[in-house]
C-alpha cells in the first residue's frame, strides 16, 4: 500500500510547492499593490538664501568720491538745499527739475541729468539710492568720466579754498523722467530728499 501511495503524494507535494512559489512572487512597481517603489533620495535644488545685498556693497554698486577731481571751490548756488550740513542738492521745490539728455552709458539708464555735486570739505557722508528705484536710478560724481552707482561715499575731502566747499562734475542717470528719492546719510542720521529728473516733483518748476 505504501508503494502505491508514494507517486500520488509526490505529485501533490510538487503541485503545492509550485503553487506556493507562484504566490510568493514579489510585486513590481507597476502592480496595484498600494505601495510605491523605494527610490534613492534626490538632492534638493539650490535656492537663494533669502538675504538681500546691503546698499553700498560691491554688488549693489558703491563708489567713493575722488577728492582730487573737484572743478570749483565756490559756495553752492543759492537755490540748492544744504542737507544735514554736508551737501548741497537741487531738491524740490527750491530748485527747478533738472533737464535730461539721451547719453546714458547703459540702456536701462538711458537719460543723464548733468549737475555738479557741492560738498562741504572735511565731512563724511553717503548718497544712497533707495531700494525701490534702484533699477532705474544711478548717481555719480568726480570720475573721469563719472559712472552710475547706487551709493556714493564722501570721506573727508580736504579744503582746497577759503569757502569750505568743493564742487564735482557728474550727475544722475535715470531710465525715464521721474521725481526720484535720494537718501543723505551723515552723522548717524538719514534724510530723504526728492529730485526732479526730466520732470518736476510736486511743487517744483519744470526743467529750464
Amino acid at each position: 500500500m505504501r508503494r502505491l501511495a508514494t507517486p500520488a503524494i509526490t505529485h501533490a507535494v510538487i503541485a503545492a510547492a509550485l503553487l506556493l512559489g507562484a504566490c510568493s512572487t514579489t510585486p513590481t512597481a507597476n502592480e496595484n499593490t498600494g505601495a510605491s517603489p523605494v527610490s534613492s533620495p534626490q538632492q534638493a535644488p539650490a535656492t537663494s538664501s533669502g538675504t538681500t545685498t546691503p546698499v553700498g556693497s560691491a554688488e549693489a554698486g558703491s563708489a567713493t568720491l575722488d577728492c582730487a577731481n573737484y572743478i570749483d571751490a565756490q559756495p553752492p548756488p543759492a537755490d540748492f538745499q544744504i542737507v544735514l550740513g554736508v551737501v548741497a542738492l537741487p531738491t524740490s521745490p527750491s530748485h527747478a527739475a533738472l533737464g535730461t539728455s539721451a547719453n546714458g552709458p547703459e540702456q536701462s539708464l538711458r537719460l543723464f541729468a548733468k549737475t555738479g555735486l557741492d560738498i562741504r570739505a572735511g565731512t563724511r557722508f553717503e548718497l544712497i539710492v533707495p531700494d525701490q528705484p534702484a533699477g532705474r536710478l544711478g548717481v555719480g560724481w568726480g570720475g573721469a568720466p563719472s559712472t552710475p552707482s547706487r551709493r556714493l561715499i564722501v570721506a573727508n575731502c580736504p579744503n582746497a579754498g577759503h569757502t569750505g566747499w568743493l564742487a564735482y562734475p557728474g550727475g544722475y542717470w535715470v531710465s525715464d523722467p521721474a521725481c526720484v528719492p535720494l537718501i543723505v546719510r551723515a552723522g548717524g542720521e538719514d534724510q530723504l530728499v526728492h529730485i526732479g529728473l526730466g520732470t518736476p516733483c510736486p511743487g517744483q518748476q519744470p526743467p529750464q
